[in-house]
């Protein structure tokens, strides 16, 4: 209920400043471009930057904003090969979350998980082989997520310097947001649980 109010006031104040004489539902001196929409798990800071902030559209849960831009609606598209990366790393979220808990995994300093030999998956091939499996499906998403970042904030083709330079940017992320007791990978090299 709140909301409407906003947007009411919002619409009629618009019509007020800019002098619109329609009164109809949307007025004709108005153009409302709707936002690019990306459905995302879990991001970091640089990935809010480049891509958005991630919010599970609810009914009613639209904000509304005057903004001018020079976008038209044919550019605003989706990214589907990064949309399919975030969609990998959020079904992958809670394995991944339960295997660092176990200590079988840690953020390693190039942005990518990295497996940290635990007797109990060494004595297992089985069950090595399928944490490996998670490990390269995430580094693989993650992978496309940097590339694809770079590409959005206008570099037509991102050479390995500049992809390794924005994992690292992402490993400082991680390790500021592991657990205490997360193993990471100091920028120096050094693994540690964090404290």
């Amino acid at each position: 209920m709140r909301i409407g109010i906003i947007i009411l006031f919002l619409i009629i104040s618009m019509w007020v400043l800019v002098g619109c004489t329609s009164m109809s539902e949307i007025p004709s001196c108005c153009w409302i471009a709707p936002p690019d929409i990306h459905l995302t798990g879990q991001k970091t800071a640089i990935e809010r930057q480049i891509v958005g902030d991630f919010r599970e559209i609810e009914k009613e849960a639209w904000i509304v904003s005057s903004v001018q831009t020079g976008i038209s609606p044919g550019k605003l598209q989706r990214d589907e090969e990064m949309f399919n990366a975030f969609k990998v790393r959020n079904e992958l979220a809670a394995e991944i979350r339960r295997l660092k808990d176990e200590g079988a995994i840690g953020e390693a300093n190039s942005g990518y998980l990295a497996y940290i030999g635990t007797a109990e998956y060494e004595n297992d091939t089985t069950r090595k082989k399928a944490l490996q499996s998670i490990i390269a499906k995430e580094n693989d998403a993650r992978k496309i997520i940097f590339t694809r970042s770079l590409v959005r904030a206008g570099i037509a083709n991102p050479t390995v310097e500049q992809i390794n330079a924005f994992g690292k940017k992402f490993a400082e992320e991680q390790r500021a947001f592991a657990k205490e007791n997360d193993w990471i990978q100091e920028a120096g090299g050094r693994w540690i649980r964090k404290k």
